[in-house]
C-alpha cells in the first residue's frame, strides 16, 4: 500500500512539472489578452538604449553580430552598441576595434570576471534609458528592439524579454526550446515571467542591480524587478536566433543543462538571502512549478523506478516498470550512437541526469563562477 501511494505521489509530481503546471496556466490566464499587443512608438517616443554584447573569446562570430546589430532598426543616435569582452584572449578585441569609426564601442574587463560581473561594470559606466542584454552568437530580427522599447512607455513595465529561436543544425526549431517558450506566453498572460534570457531582453537601467559573480541576471533582474512592484513582458515580436547545440554533441548538452540549472539554484538561493520571492502568491506559484519542480523531477523519477521495482508481481506496474526500462535504455543507445530517431528519450534522460548532477553539486557545496559559452 505504502508503495502504491509512493507511487501516485511521483508519478502525478512529473506529470504536473511537466503538462499540469502549463495547463493550469492556460486554464488561469483564459480570457487575458497577451500584453504583446502594444502600438508601436514613434521615433521621437522611444526610449535611448545601450545595447551590451557580452562576449568571451567570440572572435569567429563577433564581426557577424556587429554586423547584425549595425542594420537593426532604430534611431542611431538613441542607439549605443557595446562588446563587453569579458578578459578575451584571441582576436575578438581587435575585430571590434575596427568597427569603432562606425560607432561601435568596446569595453573590456581585464582580468576575466565572469558574465554577470563583467555586465555590472558595464551598466554601471551607462547612461541610456534602458540596456538591452545580448550574447555573441544571438542574431536580432531588425524590428528587435523597437519591440521590446515600445512596452517602456508603460511605467509599470520593468524588464521586457524577446524571443530566443534555437534552431538546430537540420534548421528545424528545437521542439523543447518551444514548449518553453509556451509557458513563458502563458505565464505573461497569467502574471509575469519569472526569468527572461539573456541574449535578448530589456531591462530599465534604473532597476539594474548589481549581482556576484555566481547569480545569473537573466534570472535575478526580472525577479527583482518583480519584487519591486514591475511587471516582467514577454514579447514573441521581439526576436533573436542561435544556433543549438548539435544532438550529437551530448556532453556539451549536458554540460549546458547542468550548469544552467546550478547557476538558477544559485540564484534563488542569493535572493532568497535578500528579498523573500515567496511572499507575492503568483510569483511564488510561477516559482515553485516552473522551476523548483523541475529541480525535483530526477528525484521523482528515481521514486518511479523504485516503487515499481517493488511491485513487479502487479502486471500494471511490471509493465510501467518495463516501459521505463525501455525508455532509459533508448536513451543510453542515443547516447551511443547519436541516432535522430532516439533524441526525446535520449534528450530527456540527458536533461534530466544533468539536473540531477548539478543538484547533488548545489548540495555538495560546488559552485559556478564564470560563463562558458556552450553554442557557437
Amino acid at each position: 500500500m505504502t508503495a502504491t501511494i509512493l507511487f501516485i505521489i511521483f508519478a502525478a509530481a512529473v506529470l504536473y512539472a511537466y503538462a499540469g503546471y502549463p495547463l493550469l496556466l492556460a486554464l488561469l490566464s483564459r480570457g487575458k489578452k497577451t500584453p504583446n499587443t502594444v502600438p508601436d512608438s514613434s521615433d521621437e517616443a522611444l526610449p535611448s538604449i545601450a545595447m551590451l554584447i557580452a562576449a568571451r573569446n567570440e572572435e569567429s562570430i563577433i564581426a557577424e553580430k556587429i554586423e547584425n546589430s549595425l542594420g537593426i532598426d532604430y534611431p542611431r543616435e538613441k542607439l549605443r552598441i557595446v562588446v563587453v569582452s569579458d578578459g578575451s584572449t584571441d582576436g575578438t578585441d581587435d575585430i571590434v576595434r575596427r568597427y569603432e569609426a562606425r560607432g561601435v564601442s568596446l569595453f573590456r574587463v581585464e582580468p576575466r570576471r565572469g558574465k554577470t560581473l563583467a555586465r555590472n561594470a558595464a551598466a554601471a559606466a551607462e547612461t541610456s534609458e534602458i540596456l538591452v542584454m545580448s550574447d555573441a552568437n544571438a542574431m536580432y530580427e531588425q524590428n528587435a528592439l523597437r519591440k521590446l522599447a515600445r512596452h517602456f512607455t508603460d511605467p509599470s513595465v520593468g524588464v521586457v524579454c524577446g524571443e530566443l529561436r534555437l534552431l538546430r543544425e537540420h534548421g528545424g526549431e528545437n521542439l523543447y526550446w518551444r514548449y518553453e517558450k509556451w509557458i513563458k506566453v502563458l505565464e505573461d498572460r497569467f502574471h509575469s515571467i519569472i526569468g527572461a534570457n539573456g541574449s535578448i531582453y530589456a531591462i530599465r537601467r534604473s532597476l539594474y542591480e548589481p549581482l556576484p559573480a555566481e547569480v545569473d541576471d537573466d534570472f535575478l533582474e526580472p525577479l527583482h524587478a518583480c519584487l519591486d512592484g514591475r511587471r516582467v513582458r514577454y514579447d514573441r515580436e521581439a526576436s533573436s536566433t542561435e544556433r543549438d547545440i548539435k544532438t550529437k554533441n551530448i556532453a556539451r548538452e549536458f554540460a549546458a543543462k547542468r550548469r544552467t540549472v546550478l547557476r538558477g539554484i544559485q540564484s534563488l538561493r542569493y535572493l532568497s538571502r535578500t528579498a523573500s520571492p515567496f511572499t507575492p502568491p503568483a510569483l511564488a506559484f510561477e516559482l515553485v512549478s516552473h522551476k523548483i519542480f523541475k529541480w525535483l523531477v530526477p528525484f521523482f523519477l528515481i521514486g518511479l523506478l523504485a516503487t515499481t521495482a517493488f511491485m513487479l508481481d502487479r502486471p500494471f506496474f511490471a509493465a510501467i516498470f518495463a516501459a521505463q526500462i525501455i525508455m532509459y535504455g533508448c536513451a543510453i543507445a542515443g547516447v551511443a550512437t547519436g541516432r535522430r530517431a532516439l533524441y526525446i528519450p535520449t534528450f530527456f534522460a540527458v536533461t534530466n541526469a544533468a539536473v540531477f548532477a548539478a543538484v547533488i553539486e548545489f548540495v555538495a557545496g560546488k559552485r559556478s563562477r564564470t560563463w562558458e559559452k556552450q553554442r557557437s
